[in-house]
């Protein structure tokens, strides 16, 4: 192996154990948040206002990011990131009402964003000598792992809460030594240790990244790119990213809820995003390696059409734990392919500093269609009960196909 065939490796495993850690505790928040919100009396539809502010700051951070990374440095930047999303985690824990959680859910997201923005853009910066998109596959999969292990994590509190009782009480002793705050007492316990967990798990998201500094890359021009140009170059990738991004997201913010609307516990109801995570661990390789091997146009489509499958069936197989378990597994695979294609394709439609220009844009693609979904989501299901669900993901997939089939030319 090459010497530069070396460092590529070393820092993408790095980057791969990062976002593996960051995704357990994204993956701890989409079934705690929801679910506290609701214990709180909070009405659906605000919950999916309260959810979706979180990734209103892709716009700001990835029309920002040529002009922050002239600032500082790309590593720089991800440990800024940290910096912000552990006291916005923490400060979850003593508040109840919405105002106060659109603006620590908002400055997590910030946080967030800047930081899985940064791990993209580097990953997509490696000059890897080959299988690049099996390479981009490994990044997505450690995401989809670690948004897996959440809501399992979730489950063995009783077990993981025990060994966190003593940091609780410590930060409770600081909180309310120095900033006079107190657990409102709607706030449970499982909330709170949870919450706890994925403050402790962002924060050691950063450590892998100590270890890489010499591996960061540096842009000369990072400013010059512009984001729209990009759009035009890679549309089918962009717009499907938005796809993924109303797809996964909103499953994820709102699947627990849909479980336990219809009957399952909260357990059960929590393993249904597992499921869906473990679908894309299992099945997004594999389909990187076909569409390393095949068009990859002729792939996204047959994936998006599996997607729109897999939404119509999803109010019929719900009844049935096992048939949900599986639907949602195959499902994970496909929007877990669907994202490490799209990845892949702007991998190698743009180079050099161009790739931070078309990493912003593809940020703010998924971002918008996140955005759409977990907002028509929790509206749909407010007017039309847990079923708004899959027809809100049945839409995104027939709008894509119009897109797609109609207007533009698939690249």
């Amino acid at each position: 192996m090459s010497d530069a065939s070396q460092r590529a490796a070393i820092a993408a495993a790095l980057i791969v154990l990062a976002s593996l850690l960051q995704a357990i505790s994204v993956g701890i928040n989409a079934v705690i948040f929801p679910t506290a919100l609701e214990g709180y009396g909070i009405d659906k539809s605000v919950i999916g206002v309260v959810m979706a502010v979180e990734f209103v700051s892709v716009f700001i951070v990835s029309g920002a990011l040529g002009r922050l990374l002239g600032l500082a440095s790309l590593y720089s930047w991800l440990l800024v990131s940290t910096a912000i999303r552990l006291p916005a985690l923490l400060l979850l824990t003593y508040v109840v009402d919405v105002p106060h959680w659109l603006l620590f859910v908002a400055l997590h997201g910030l946080g967030n964003v800047l930081f899985a923005t940064l791990l993209q853009t580097w990953i997509n910066s490696i000059p890897f000598e080959r299988a690049r998109g099996l390479s981009i596959a490994m990044y997505g999969t450690a995401i989809s792992v670690g948004l897996a292990l959440g809501p399992v994590l979730v489950n063995q509190l009783d077990t993981v809460g025990a060994l966190l009782v003593p940091s609780v009480q410590a930060i409770d002793a600081l909180a309310d030594t120095h900033l006079g705050l107190h657990p409102d007492e709607l706030v449970t316990e499982t909330t709170r240790i949870a919450l706890m967990l994925s403050a402790m798990l962002s924060t050691l998201a950063a450590l892998p990244l100590l270890l890489g500094r010499v591996f960061a890359p540096r842009f000369e021009r990072p400013g010059q790119g512009r984001l729209l140009p990009t759009l035009r170059q890679a549309p089918a990738a962009m717009f499907a990213l938005a796809l993924t991004g109303a797809t996964i997201l909103g499953l994820q913010g709102f699947i627990t809820l849909y479980g336990m609307n219809n009957g399952l516990a909260f357990e059960q109801a929590a393993l249904l995003l597992s499921a869906f995570m473990l679908g894309a661990i299992a099945l997004e390789m594999p389909v990187a390696w076909v569409s390393d091997h095949f068009d990859r146009r002729y792939v996204m489509m047959a994936l998006v059409l599996l997607s729109l499958v897999a939404a119509v069936g999803l109010p019929m197989a719900i009844y049935d734990l096992w048939l949900a378990r599986g639907l949602l597994f195959v499902w994970g695979g496909v929007m877990g392919g669907l994202y490490s294609i799209c990845l892949t394709v702007i991998a190698e439609r743009f180079e050099g500093d161009a790739q931070v220009a078309a990493n912003g844009m593809a940020s703010i693609m998924e971002a918008l269609g996140g955005i759409f979904g977990i907002l028509a989501i929790g509206v749909a299901m407010q007017a039309f009960q847990v079923d708004g669900l899959p027809y809100v993901l049945m839409f995104a997939c027939v709008l894509y196909f119009t897109f797609a089939l109609t207007r533009y030319p698939i690249r």
